[in-house]
């Protein structure tokens, strides 16, 4: 900022003169009276004068103050959420340590093992469930005299998931081309369907997309306008002979998908009906789609109600939509169902992920 001295009658001068002057930018910092001479080399007469300091800003100082003023807002919101996480992290240990003791687990794990059990069990893993993962990455640390984990959270988990959970690999398998999703009224089928199908596409497959699900004609639509989109061939079965059909017409594919509609798991009757499309097809491969903000009693209901076809895998939609998805690992792990892939919104085609024990790890962990 630059500093003018100027020498005027009045006040209302001093603002004219400042702005013609230096423009609107420029501020008075501060003004005095002052006795000056009417001719140099008289001492008398003398008459009132009004000097002001003028402040005039360079732009260049505007910027970097107004930049400075960014950074500080900045830096005080990132204070108050690592000021947030550290309040959450110091009640969520003191629970923790009270669970630990509890269940007598302090003597036979390390530290950094109980809390990577903890973060499991935070996220809705069954306490056994955790206990049995983490205890699948640890080894026996003879200094400690405890359990530990063999490296870094990360790559623990990994392996504590590798050795617990299934996935499926290699989807679709060889001599396999006909897939079908099962499951209750909206958890997500038709949408996992589409995004199922773009990713087989980008992988060089030849796709086709059928629909059993005639009863709902915004179902119908919805996967046609997806196909259409893809430019995949689509077809509408509403027998288990046109099914049938429809598959021998598709059968130069590498793949196809079938969409069904969403039964009820208490409702016997059309789970049978469901159960009458596909007696006939030995090449398909069933993936019961399960919710994961539904309470884990009602999956285990409907992954027994509807293996009317035996399952292949699961697929767990909705992650987005709870904070406690450790029930797709209990499921898991107590069903011995591998999981083929995860969707985390409702956007197609990005909003799922292929199943691999690294993403896994790395949602419980909460790193990227």
């Amino acid at each position: 900022m630059k500093i003018k001295k100027l020498v005027v009658d009045s006040l209302q001068e001093a603002v004219e003169e400042v702005r013609s002057l230096y423009g609107s930018e420029a501020v008075i910092l501060s003004t005095r009276v002052i006795k000056q001479r009417l001719l140099p080399f008289l001492p008398f007469p003398k008459r009132s004068k009004l000097e002001i300091t003028v402040g005039i800003p360079d732009k260049e100082d505007f910027a970097e103050e107004l930049r400075k003023e960014e950074n500080l807002y900045q830096e005080i919101n990132r204070l108050k959420e690592n000021l947030k996480e550290v309040m959450e992290l110091v009640k969520r240990q003191k629970v923790e340590k009270e669970e630990i003791r509890k269940d007598g687990l302090e003597g036979e794990y390390s530290l950094r093992a109980l809390h990577l059990m903890n973060k499991l069990i935070n996220r809705g893993v069954s306490r056994d469930v955790a206990q049995k993962i983490v205890e699948s990455a640890c080894g026996y640390d003879f200094e400690l005299k405890r359990l530990d984990l063999k490296g870094e959270n990360l790559e623990s988990l990994i392996e504590g998931f590798s050795k617990n959970l299934r996935l499926v690999e290699n989807f679709p398998e060889e001599g396999s081309n006909v897939v079908a999703l099962l499951g209750p009224t909206g958890v997500g089928k038709t949408t996992t369907i589409a995004k199922l199908a773009y990713n087989l596409k980008q992988r060089g497959k030849r796709v086709g997309l059928i629909t059993i699900d005639s009863y709902r004609t915004g179902a119908v639509q919805q996967l046609q306008t997806y196909a259409n989109i893809m430019e995949l061939p689509f077809r509408t079965a509403d027998t288990p002979y046109r099914l049938r059909e429809c598959i021998e017409e598709l059968s130069s594919l590498d793949i196809v998908l079938v969409d069904t509609g969403g039964r009820s798991q208490y409702n016997e009757v059309k789970l049978k009906e469901l159960a009458s499309f596909f007696t006939k097809l030995p090449a398909l491969k069933a993936y019961i789609t399960l919710s994961a903000n539904i309470e884990e009693r009602v999956q285990y209901e409907i992954i027994q109600n509807f293996s009317v076809v035996e399952p292949s895998g699961l697929i767990f939609t909705k992650l987005d939509e709870t904070s406690y998805f450790g029930t797709l690992v209990n499921v898991a792990y107590r069903t011995q169902i591998p999981i083929l892939c995860l969707t985390t919104g409702q956007r197609v085609p990005e909003d799922m992920v292929m199943a691999s024990y690294e993403y896994l790890a790395k949602i419980f962990l909460e790193v990227q």
